[in-house]
């Protein structure tokens, strides 16, 4: 985890024991091989809201408990139960919190905001999240977002960086837009990965059973606090210029996924995929919803931060910042946020991929990579009319079809530039 891929960033004075073992390659990015423990990492760069779906006993709690390690005492661990409320999780974050909630309104209000000051939690591991009754969970979705909701008012904890990581059991329902759950989770969890779809390899279980037959989750390891570093290497990837190519592909998932030959994906509502034309039922046209744009920022923000976890691993900075590695590395990241996000058609992942999340949006992955192969060409002259500061409607009229948003999206460049231009002179 953090030990190899941030071994150029921190400089241990001990070595953290980890005990997470899964040797499994979520996929090779860059030339390098993307682990769980790299996701998880990845997340932690870049402040994004982790759910470890999958099975019971696939290491879901013991790699939350290892990310736990970094933040030292900075960091909570909530067994999630079905008969635990509110006042329960309050005790749990600050025990002065219920003689709070007890005082005056006038005396609640400030010594509310005095306890939520002292609190510096910068990681929630919520442990069985699908247990929590609604209203804890919802408090546990404010955690994660780095606050707490109290009598309708929301108070910063954390100091600014505070990040969410949950396990659960729960299965391909956890997706439905039909479950409670499964809408709130989409809304607040960021990535999500199914543990049982990246399983720990024979020779890692070899190891593991033959070094310890303990079933329980190791809680013994040492906890060497590292927030200090962590927030600063989010604040260093918080602050890093996105390439335009990696907009341009946010763009394309926003907007491009969202076209079909009778009209917007959005705009049919649960109408999609059943209204479409036959020949379009077999493509993405009929697989894949549009991403919202927060799905977008997360995307672009884990790849983002995929890229600094393959750089610290080896990776050569001219094949990561290359046209190639940078579509590469937004795939992956779309791939880690969109297999359980809800937007693919769930129908046609159980009828033609066999229930694979994973297998449904590789597919789809191939066709856009097929759609920027064959559009290399009008986007480079799109880009060149920008660099010479002139529209062409003859260039924009090259983009139509599913491409039809990157007339908007230059003619929105060419304005940003003129008018950077206009100022300076």
């Amino acid at each position: 985890m953090l030990k190899s891929s941030i071994n150029g960033y921190i400089k241990r004075k001990n070595k953290m024991v980890k005990v997470y073992k899964n040797s499994t390659e979520i996929t090779n990015l860059h030339g390098v091989p993307i682990y769980m423990t790299d996701v998880a990492d990845a997340c932690i760069y870049g402040r994004l809201n982790l759910f470890l779906q999958g099975d019971t006993g696939s290491g879901k709690t013991q790699l939350a408990k290892d990310v736990r390690d970094y933040f030292g005492e900075k960091s909570l661990f909530i067994l999630g139960r079905n008969d635990m409320d509110t006042r329960e999780l309050f005790q749990q974050i600050n025990p002065e919190f219920l003689r709070a909630l007890r005082e005056g309104n006038g005396k609640r209000a400030t010594k509310i905001k005095s306890l939520t000051d002292k609190i510096n939690y910068h990681l929630t591991v919520v442990d069985e999240l699908p247990n929590c009754v609604p209203a804890v969970r919802a408090q546990l979705f404010n955690l994660f977002d780095g606050f707490i909701e109290i009598d309708g008012v929301p108070y910063q904890i954390g100091k600014g960086y505070s990040v969410g990581i949950a396990t659960g059991n729960i299965g391909q329902q956890f997706t439905e837009s039909s479950n409670e759950l499964g809408r709130a989770l989409k809304d607040r969890m960021h990535v999500v990965v199914d543990t049982d779809y990246f399983i720990p390899t024979p020779s890692d279980t070899l190891e593991i059973l033959a070094t310890d037959t303990n079933p329980r989750v190791e809680f013994s390891g040492e906890k060497e606090d590292l927030s200090t570093e962590i927030i600063a290497k989010n604040k260093s990837l918080v602050e890093m210029p996105i390439p335009f190519e990696k907009i341009l592909v946010a763009n394309y998932l926003l907007h491009g996924l969202d076209y079909t030959s009778v009209g917007s994906k959005r705009k049919m509502k649960n109408a999609w995929p059943t209204t479409l034309p036959s020949h379009e039922q077999g493509s993405d046209a009929g697989l894949v919803l549009p991403v919202s744009v927060r799905a977008a920022k997360s995307i672009t923000r884990l790849s983002q931060a995929l890229d600094q976890i393959a750089l610290e691993k080896g990776a050569t900075p001219e094949v990561v910042n290359s046209d190639e590695g940078r579509f590469n590395s937004m795939m992956q990241a779309y791939r880690l946020v969109s297999a359980y996000s809800g937007v693919l058609n769930e129908a046609d992942i159980q009828g033609k991929y066999d229930g694979d999340h994973y297998k449904a949006i590789d597919a789809v992955i191939s066709s856009t990579k097929g759609q920027f192969d064959q559009q290399n060409e009008n986007i480079s002259q799109g880009l060149g009319m920008i660099a010479e500061g002139k529209r062409s409607q003859k260039i924009l009229d090259k983009f139509k079809g599913r491409w039809g948003f990157m007339k908007d999206t230059l003619d929105g460049l060419l304005k940003s530039q003129n008018s950077e231009e206009k100022k300076e002179a």
